[in-house]
């Protein structure tokens, strides 16, 4: 019995279960000098994509979007692309690009006449009289009524403008005329309402009928409340014609990409958590019948914190699929741009993690950067070739289907050479099943080996296919175990934030009668954090120009607390498939996990005392110091 003990203690359990080094990772990936560099490759995607968003904005290109597009359930353009079928899609597409001039017209009258008239302010103001908040007695909505009677006094020869007028304008140029018209508008209604509170307060003193000074002051309160209800008024105003302008014009496109994807990850995650894989695999079934007509599309997508894993998994492919297919040039770009990042920094994350899992060296950013400068081509390249060698064999098939047109003999030859086609086919698939499973193995190869992309290519196919099934148990643990660590790094952010906006906001008091009744200034500039959203859009219409330089350099800090949490996912997978890396490599190779290329450079020098003891193993003559000082004790002997 003793014996046994021994043995079991004798027992190396991580050599046993080799999965367990999967669970250093999150140790690995919350080193500073990963997530340094994981935030680079962040901040460089997403400067690109903004750069990008404006310069296609200079073209007029954006994506279609509509007032209803905020509400829960509602469908955008990315939606409408997953769910209905690709004619439809196009068609109404089509449609709203066809009606922009038309709506943009409009716009541009509407503006003029609002800017004369102030009727949709007006009727604005009328919601708030309908719910009770401004009374019909009002001294304030008096005051505003006679001013705005007066305003229109001075117009008494106006004509209101028709969109006919504006027909041949470009509706670009119409929409910059429109703001401009609106600010007016705009100019005029905070103007009148000055006037008006000045007028209303100078009313409450004079009027007869409030004789206590109790009456006098419930009336000033009043007042008070009805001016804060005519700020929000403008406020509604506001925003109304900037959903108008966004209607007609659209959303940018990397905007809008990030808006769907992010919501695809969260509710990805949450699935993980729920420990929801399949669910929903009906509802994209359905989705799929609809697309083919051979059912009712599907209106709508599930609603955040349903569905399954594979579900969201799936509705993020169509997403860049939808990026791909409707805005191929920017896309293609874009992707260039952001995979060299990826390779400059990412790569320097992946020479870090693997020195840390096989050594348990932290070398510094530089060391890493210098490392990936050195293998950029070969970073950049690895998961190109296979993407090539899929469009060169695809290309080969489109080639041989031009034989088919061919007149007569055409169909006969494509018939007896289809067998080539299917080879192709096979190979296409082979290719595509190894990128897809491989490519997560392939710059842990170069930053291992020190290799180039010809050896992570071949690398990562033959240990997938080698122990497919020991590859996917790696890839669910590592998943599972990342959501885990995710959802805790996001905890963690969350309550970082949650607490700042409580303890800020005690502080603050003023402002923010413009956004809600009882709000304040810092729930105008920032909005409190939830766990699913950390930063929502902000309410510009609701700020003062001082209220929105402020809350751009708070959502500075904000967006910066984002980028450290996809960060850490980006450092995550950089450490977690390196671990796989060095366990798939041992299991196909029988190569040791501590075995990695080391550069001259990065070699630390042996210690005195460790070079001469490995010299006078391996046989080698002694230091000419030892020498010395030996042949000096011979001579004294």
């Amino acid at each position: 019995m003793a014996d046994n003990r021994q043995e079991l203690r004798g027992v190396n359990w991580n050599e046993v279960f080799s999965f367990s080094h999967i669970f250093k990772s999150f140790r690995m990936s919350i080193h500073l000098s990963k997530l340094m560099l994981a935030l680079a490759a962040v901040v460089a995607v997403f400067v690109t994509g903004w750069c990008m968003d404006g310069i296609w904005r200079i073209g007029g290109e954006y994506v279609q979007w509509t007032p209803a597009a905020e509400k829960a359930g509602a469908i955008g353009e990315i939606e409408r692309c997953f769910l209905q079928p690709a004619a439809k899609f196009h068609r109404e597409k089509d449609d709203w690009l066809g009606k922009r001039p038309e709506l943009a017209s409009s716009l541009r009258a509407e503006a003029y006449n609002q800017w004369r008239q102030l009727d949709a302010y007006c009727g604005i103001l009328g919601k708030y009289e309908n719910e009770g908040v401004i009374s019909s007695g009002s001294h304030l909505r008096k005051a505003l009524v006679d001013k705005v009677a007066k305003e229109r006094e001075k117009d008494a020869d106006f004509k209101p403008r028709t969109r006919d007028e504006y027909k041949d304008e470009d509706w670009s140029a119409a929409l910059t005329e429109s703001k401009g018209d609106f600010r007016k508008e705009i100019k005029d209604i905070e103007v009148l309402l000055a006037d008006s509170l000045s007028q209303a307060r100078e009313d409450v003193k004079k009027d007869e009928k409030l004789v206590s000074s109790k009456d006098k002051k419930r009336a000033e309160e009043n007042l008070d409340k009805d001016y804060r209800s005519a700020l929000r008024a403008i406020t509604e105003r506001k925003r109304a014609f900037s959903q108008g302008v966004q209607a007609i014009r659209g959303r940018p496109i990397f905007a809008s990409l990030c808006e769907y994807e992010s919501r695809c990850l969260g509710n990805a995650v949450a699935a993980i958590c729920r420990a929801d894989v399949t669910g929903g695999i009906d509802v994209y079934q359905n989705i799929m019948d609809g697309k083919a007509g051979r059912a009712e599309t599907v209106s709508a997508l599930p609603p955040d914190n349903s569905g399954g894993l594979v579900f969201w998994v799936l509705a993020s492919v169509h997403g860049m699929k939808w990026f791909m297919c409707e805005f191929w040039f920017y896309a293609v770009i874009f992707l260039l741009i952001s995979l060299a990042a990826w390779a400059f920094f990412g790569g320097a994350a992946y020479r870090a993690a693997a020195l840390h899992a096989a050594r348990e060296e932290k070398i510094s950013i530089s060391q890493a950067l210098r490392f990936s400068a050195g293998k950029f081509l070969s970073f950049f390249m690895a998961p190109l070739m296979p993407i090539a060698g899929i469009l060169v064999l695809g290309a080969l098939l489109i080639i041989g289907g031009m034989l088919g047109n061919i007149w007569g003999f055409g169909a006969i030859l494509v018939g007896a050479l289809f067998f080539l086609a299917i080879l192709l086919g096979l190979c296409i698939a082979f290719a595509a099943i190894g990128l897809i499973t491989g490519v997560g193995l392939m710059y842990p190869t170069i930053a291992v080996e020190g290799s180039d992309g010809f050896d992570a290519l071949s690398r990562s196919f033959s240990y997938v296919f080698s122990k497919p099934w020991r590859a996917v148990l790696y890839g669910v643990l590592a998943l599972v175990y990342g959501a885990l660590c995710y959802v805790f790094v996001r905890f963690f952010a969350y309550l970082a934030l949650a607490s700042t906006h409580f303890f800020v906001k005690v502080g603050v008091w003023a402002g923010g009668e413009r956004l809600a009744e009882g709000a304040d200034k810092l729930d105008a500039m920032w909005a409190a954090p939830t766990f699913t959203v950390f930063h929502a859009p902000s309410t510009w219409e609701a700020m003062s120009t001082c209220e929105q330089i402020g809350s751009f350099v708070i959502s500075i800090w904000v967006y910066l607390v984002i980028g450290m949490v996809l960060a850490f996912v980006l450092s995550y997978g950089a450490s977690v498939t390196t671990v796989i890396y060095y366990l798939m490599r041992r299991k196909v190779d029988a190569t040791d996990l501590d075995d990695v290329y080391v550069e001259e450079a990065e070699e630390e020098l042996p210690a005195p005392e460790a070079g001469q003891a490995a010299a006078e193993q391996a046989g080698a003559p002694e230091p000419p110091e030892a020498q010395e000082g030996q042949g000096t004790e011979e001579k004294k002997e």
